[in-house]
């Protein structure tokens, strides 16, 4: 990944956390890495070295006053390679009852163009 590229996925990997934080949920970024890609691998996938030190960043940190959807975070994740990672977000968070809204793969899509002819 590109230098921009680090930036982007630090930054919504942190509004995520907010998100997380907000919903008191019981499980936190480094655990659902764990889940997706195993003790072994967790720590070689974008963004996973940077989960403890994002909130001492103030580039990073500014992000939460950006506007961001999950929407957004989870695009940010997907073009980051980390599919599976979504796919973990959306099994937990189901799990407690919670629909994080993870679009599926196929169903990524932007909105299409306006119709000329409306």
């Amino acid at each position: 990944m590109k230098g921009q590229e680090q930036i982007r996925l630090a930054r919504a990997l942190y509004q995520l956390q907010i998100y997380f934080a907000a919903l008191r949920l019981p499980f936190g970024l480094r655990d659902l890495y764990r889940l997706a890609y195993g003790d072994d691998l967790w720590e070689e996938m974008p963004g996973a070295t940077w989960i403890d030190h994002l909130h001492k960043d103030p580039t990073i940190v500014s992000a939460r006053d950006e506007f961001y959807t999950l929407w957004t975070i989870f695009e940010t994740l997907e073009r980051s390679g980390l599919r599976l990672l979504l796919e973990v977000i959306d099994e937990e968070t189901a799990r407690l009852g919670i629909g994080m809204g993870v679009i599926k793969p196929g169903h990524f899509r932007r909105r299409p163009p306006d119709d000329p002819n409306r």
